[in-house]
């Protein structure tokens, strides 16, 4: 398999495989977590230059092209739009593939202009119409507008490599991991302005903030720790080790739990947020890249760029339940309901 360049982050030769990625999304809680035979996945194939639309009730996918390097990959709350980010080769790209769900077809190419290495995607709580991108290569994050195709405001990082991004549940602040920094930056999205870096570890590349904006995980893919930050006081109020890469970070909806991606140990591990320790891990995995938590709480998503396969994970029994097969090199995963 060919490696697709991730930007600074991808400096580790264990991973040659593929390159990485996750996103952050949530299930209706009325969803068991055994029975996930509803709603859609949208997975970005890193190396087959498409997105895989999955559709659970089969477990079927379409493959989708939208271009050079896709890393992250979103579906809207309601399902019906998806959104992935072009991070591209060489040249860097600077685009956002839009996504009809029902149609599975590319319905708009948004360029970025000069905001290149797009990485990053969440959709803003409330509105599907924008979404907030980070261009790892101009040290911003962008707020486009999806519904008329343009960059509404750019907000600096102030950092260097900012990859990745975490967004609090009422949409006012966002989080990036700095990988050539080594910290994270938090950005106020009501005044879109930059408020403060903080300096974490080398290489901080996966980031995630609890809803309620009270915490930040940032994870170091040199020191192989989970920082966990304090955001009322901008302070590390525990460094957590036990693994190897913890190169992606997801936080559960109400607040009490954490998942991080570790691909070089093929495990996960499940952060217990009040305790600031690993309550569990689950190995065996295939190279784990990706990872979505299920509003309930009781499942995850994550990509197993072994496969190349999404896996569904049963948080409660603490197994993988089955495994879908998608495009090479799997990154970023998002869910949505169906449309």
């Amino acid at each position: 398999m060919k490696l697709l360049p991730s930007g600074p982050g991808m400096a580790r030769p264990l991973l040659l495989l593929a390159s990485l990625g996750c996103g952050s999304v949530s299930l209706p809680s009325d969803i068991a977590a055994q029975g996930l035979k509803t709603g859609n996945l949208l997975v970005a194939n890193q190396e087959a230059a498409s997105a895989s639309l999955v559709d659970l009730r089969t477990d079927q996918g379409k493959f989708i092209p939208v271009g050079i390097g896709p890393h992250e990959a979103q579906i809207s709350p309601s399902g019906k739009v998806g959104v992935v980010t072009i991070y591209g080769q060489q040249p860097a790209g600077n685009q956002l593939a839009v996504i009809d769900i029902a149609s599975a077809t590319v319905t708009r190419t948004i360029s970025l202009g000069e905001y290149t290495r797009p990485h990053g995607v969440l959709f803003m709580p409330g509105d599907e119409t924008r979404v907030v991108v980070t261009s790892e290569a101009t040290q911003k994050v962008v707020l486009v507008n999806l519904a008329e195709g343009k960059v509404e405001a750019a907000i600096p990082t102030n950092a260097q490599g900012s990859h990745m991004a975490a967004l609090t549940g009422d949409g006012k602040r966002v989080w990036t991991s700095n990988v050539g920094s080594g910290g994270v930056s938090e950005m106020d999205l009501v005044s879109k302005t930059f408020v403060r870096a903080i300096q974490v570890a080398p290489r901080v590349e996966g980031i995630a903030v609890t809803p309620n904006g009270k915490y930040v995980f940032a994870g170091s893919n040199t020191e192989g720790t989970v920082s966990v930050i304090d955001t009322e006081t901008g302070t590390i109020v525990e460094t957590i080790r036990g693994m190897t890469m913890p190169y992606r970070l997801a936080t559960s909806a109400d607040n009490t739990f954490a998942i991080a991606c570790d691909p070089e140990a093929g495990a996960i591990h499940v952060i217990d947020v009040a305790t600031r320790k690993i309550s569990w891990k689950l190995e065996g995995l295939g190279s784990p890249r990706g990872v979505s938590i299920a509003r309930d709480g009781k499942t995850a998503f994550v990509t197993l760029a072994d496969g190349p396969s999404v896996g569904i994970v049963d948080l409660t029994a603490r197994k993988l339940v089955r495994s879908i097969a998608v495009g090479g090199s799997p990154d970023g995963v998002g869910y949505g309901p169906n449309p």
